[in-house]
């Protein structure tokens, strides 16, 4: 994914920098699986909405008339699934609106870039954020119309809005580490309440944040997990938080794909943390290990291809969408079988460190996590 600002000269560029190779249109959020499914959800077959989508024959109604008679997430027994909904429930809540946005305070607090961005961080982080970041906000990364409300909820922008978030050039991404336990225990219902766990938190820290800079007298709009105007991957890329991965999912050194994302953008002036290169594309190239265990053959184990101008291993959204319908959980194997999802231990330091810097060694340590862990995800933490 490239860097928003486009101004590094192509031979300093980080690897992953480069792999932008044509114009890229803003995505609609009425194409992404899980809004194309809330049709069925929340709307029914006759309504407006659900008409005027599935107007295009390019469209696969058929494949989400199918999800919709498959059992539900967190469905698995009258104890187990509370857990579950009780952690959505109220990030639903916390997802309208006035939640996620709202009007500043008249006077404006004097920052400068630097000091600011060194305030918001502390805060993200003592309200528990594990990793902080800040970038630009490039617009590509913005989604085109509103397609996930929950039906049109009370509090929520209708269906089909146009989104336009040209008032704020900043972007704060904050990231979540999921419990390295419950994650090993994929793709079985405890992985599905880390992520769970992750996304209530992420929601609630963003919430937060936003309102904190509102008080300070910006403009500021929370994004999580019930209501995103912008793709939070790439504007992480962008913070220099990780990198894409194979998987589809932001990988960092930390805590590799065992992690949640929420983001605040904002006109307050921020000084940028740099874009890194650590060494991701190269390791995904010759790993492969969450292709090879993954059990609906979703992620690629090929080469990168051109999708929306950008080279990259294009996740088979329907079929990973259709195993977590199967298996009733949001299956993270691939997360938990990644080499770089391990305890943040001085040794995994090292061996992370060791990773990111692109060369043979990267095959030999993919081979030796094999080695060492095999396919026991439990043995990782």
């Amino acid at each position: 994914l490239p860097h928003a600002s486009g101004l590094m000269d192509m031979q300093t560029q980080p690897h992953y920098v480069q792999d932008i190779k044509a114009s890229i249109d803003r995505f609609e959020e009425r194409d992404m699986l899980f809004a194309r499914q809330d049709l069925l959800r929340y709307f029914c077959s006759d309504s407006p909405q659900y008409r005027d989508y599935f107007k295009y024959p390019t469209d696969n109604e058929i494949f989400h008339q199918r999800m919709h008679h498959k059992a539900a997430l967190g469905g698995m027994n009258s104890t187990d699934a509370p857990i579950f909904r009780a952690q959505f429930s109220w990030i639903d809540q916390i997802g309208t609106e006035t939640a996620v946005d709202g009007t500043p305070a008249s006077n404006r607090v004097s920052f400068s870039p630097s000091r600011a961005a060194a305030k918001v961080k502390g805060i993200a982080s003592m309200y528990g954020a594990d990793l902080v970041r800040v970038g630009p906000l490039d617009q590509r990364w913005t989604y085109s119309h509103v397609g996930a409300t929950g039906g049109d909820r009370s509090g929520f922008l209708p269906w089909g809005t146009p989104i336009d978030l040209n008032r704020h050039s900043h972007a704060i991404a904050l990231g979540f580490k999921m419990d390295r336990a419950h994650l090993a225990a994929a793709p079985h219902f405890p992985a599905l309440l880390a992520s769970a766990q992750a996304y209530a938190l992420s929601a609630w820290v963003a919430v937060r944040l936003a309102e904190y800079i509102r008080q300070l007298g910006f403009s500021a709009r929370a994004h999580h997990f019930s209501n995103y105007q912008i793709l939070a991957v790439p504007v992480a890329v962008d913070g220099g938080m990780g990198e894409l991965s194979r998987a589809g999912y932001l990988l960092t050194k930390e805590y590799g794909l065992g992690l949640r994302l929420s983001v605040v953008t904002t006109d307050l002036p921020l000084l940028h943390d740099a874009p890194r290169d650590i060494g991701v594309q190269s390791f995904c190239s010759s790993c492969l290990r969450c292709a090879q265990e993954c059990p609906s053959g979703a992620i690629p184990a090929g080469d990168k291809v051109l999708h929306n101008g950008i080279y990259k291993w294009k996740l088979d959204e329907e079929k990973c969408y259709a195993y977590w319908h199967v298996n009733g959980t949001d299956c993270g194997i691939c997360m938990a079988a990644c080499p770089w999802t391990k305890p943040n231990t001085p040794f995994h330091r090292l061996m992370s460190e060791a990773a990111s810097h692109t060369g043979p060694h990267q095959r030999w340590m993919a081979q030796a996590d094999r080695l060492v862990y095999g396919k026991d995800r439990k043995s990782v933490v």
